[in-house]
């Protein structure tokens, strides 16, 4: 597995690679990472390397994004700080548990509201709105309407 993304934000071009490594002798199988920034004259202003076990990948995304979420709030000039706090769970792997539940809070509830069904279940589930309608469809569940299977008219 090969992976590259590279995108500008602002003044600054991000770039990522990432490989898989195979499992050896004293380590599971790994994904190598490579993160790199640069500003519009080519100096770099971010650059590190981390080598992630595959089944940490979301573990480890979610520490990381919380880290830097909070980095980037100590260091920001006044007035760019984020409005709201990520809900614990944002990043994170959806668990079979979770899922469970969402499924069937979702498909037993005929007639409510989908906007406010998602916003109870996103807090219940340590989610944001968005999380809960994308993992939906994936439960076979209509994002639009409340008890209703994906594919039923």
């Amino acid at each position: 597995m090969d992976f590259h993304d590279e995108v500008r934000v602002g003044q600054h071009t991000y770039g990522i690679n990432a490989k898989g490594e195979p499992a050896g002798e004293d380590q599971p199988a790994g994904v190598a990472v490579e993160f790199t920034g640069a500003d519009a004259d080519g100096r770099v202003v971010a650059e590190g390397n981390l080598l992630i076990a595959v089944d940490g990948l979301g573990d480890a995304s979610a520490f990381l994004t919380r880290t830097l979420d909070a980095l980037a709030a100590l260091h920001a000039p006044p007035g760019r700080s984020r409005s709201r706090p990520r809900p614990p769970n944002a990043g994170r792997p959806w668990t079979d548990a979770d899922g469970e539940l969402l499924r069937e809070r979702w498909l037993n509830a005929l007639g409510e509201s989908a906007a406010r069904l998602a916003g109870e279940l996103a807090e219940e589930l340590g989610r944001t709105r968005a999380a809960v309608r994308a993992q939906l469809p994936r439960l076979g569940c209509d994002p639009d309407v409340p008890g209703r299977p994906l594919g039923q008219a």
